[in-house]
């Protein structure tokens, strides 16, 4: 059978539906260039984060679709001696078809030059949640700085950094609450309360009011990386989105947008700002709250084989 010859270049691609949030998981064949599946289950939920995984493999003669690592539908060639798979070396668009842009968030895009099977990508999905015990970076998503503890012997302060300067510095491993027992391996859910402890020190990120101390420049409520334990190393992580349901208690994953509130100081929340302390970190403190853009960091897994 001779390829086929069309308007539109050789596709293969995950999608959704116009206002349905459903998958349709589509291919081009030599026998037509639009096969797949065209609608999958009832569609993706607003306002969460999915691992979405899809698989095309012409020597198998199928592809496949994953949804946080469970298989949710698949389709096969049933003429396997005369019909292909026809790929292509066009260009590969993420967030957009031809012409139709995504209104979403994408992050942490991976390609394989193979077909994965289901056990590996249920493993890359399990990779990247964070768990009690993960080592983890925050990167503050307005000015692009990492939370570090000052590099100054004289202070506890917890600061902004470029990663590059003292990425080790960078480094918290999740920590349960104050006063609970929690065992490590554990996931970690959204609205939960929990500790960072600093990966160099072995100190906790602290804050407590203001009366006990302020931020040098701005005199917020100052963060500290201290050491010895009470409720004040406490905080609560929640997604940052302004819109999200508040019914949505989903599982915390690698490179999520999020806000972390101090649990003791009336939802105020991990801040900073690009104003800069005198020995050129970024101030960080405890002050904004609700939908402040300076509130908003993203939380990035450490692969611990790499440090």
């Amino acid at each position: 059978m001779s390829e086929i010859s069309s308007g539109q270049p050789p596709f293969a691609g995950l999608e959704f539906l116009p206002k349905k949030s459903t998958l349709h998981a589509r291919f081009t064949g030599n026998w037509t260039n639009n096969a797949g599946i065209y609608e999958l289950d009832d569609g993706l939920l607003l306002d969460r984060w999915y691992h979405l995984a899809y698989t095309l493999s012409d020597s198998e003669k199928r592809l496949d679709v994953y949804i946080d690592g469970e298989w949710v539908g698949f389709y096969c060639i049933q003429n396997v001696k005369t019909e292909k798979v026809v790929f292509n070396d066009g260009p590969l668009y993420i967030g957009r078809s031809f012409d139709n842009g995504f209104n979403g968030e994408i992050c942490n895009v991976r390609y394989f030059n193979w077909r994965l099977c289901a056990e590996e990508v249920k493993q890359d999905y399990f990779d990247k949640q964070i768990v009690y015990g993960s080592k983890v970076t925050l990167f503050h998503v307005p000015t692009s700085k990492y939370l570090s503890k000052s590099s100054n012997m004289e202070t506890s302060r917890a600061v902004g950094i470029n990663r590059e300067d003292d990425f080790k510095n960078c480094i918290f491993t999740v920590i349960e609450a104050y006063g609970t027992n929690v065992n490590t391996g554990n996931p970690l859910p959204f609205n939960t309360t929990f500790g960072f402890k600093h990966q160099a020190t072995g100190g906790i990120l602290h804050s407590h009011a203001t009366i006990y101390g302020v931020t040098p420049v701005s005199k917020h409520q100052e963060v500290l990386v201290w050491y010895g334990r009470d409720n004040n190393d406490d905080w609560i992580i929640r997604r940052y989105n302004p819109n999200a349901s508040k019914e949505v208690s989903d599982y915390l994953m690698s490179s999520e947008l999020i806000s972390i509130s101090h649990k003791l100081s009336d939802k105020l929340a991990l801040y900073s700002h690009p104003i800069l302390l005198e020995d050129g970190t970024q101030e960080v403190s405890c002050h904004g709250n609700g939908n402040d853009e300076n509130i908003k960091w993203c939380i990035e897994l450490i692969d611990d084989s790499k440090l």
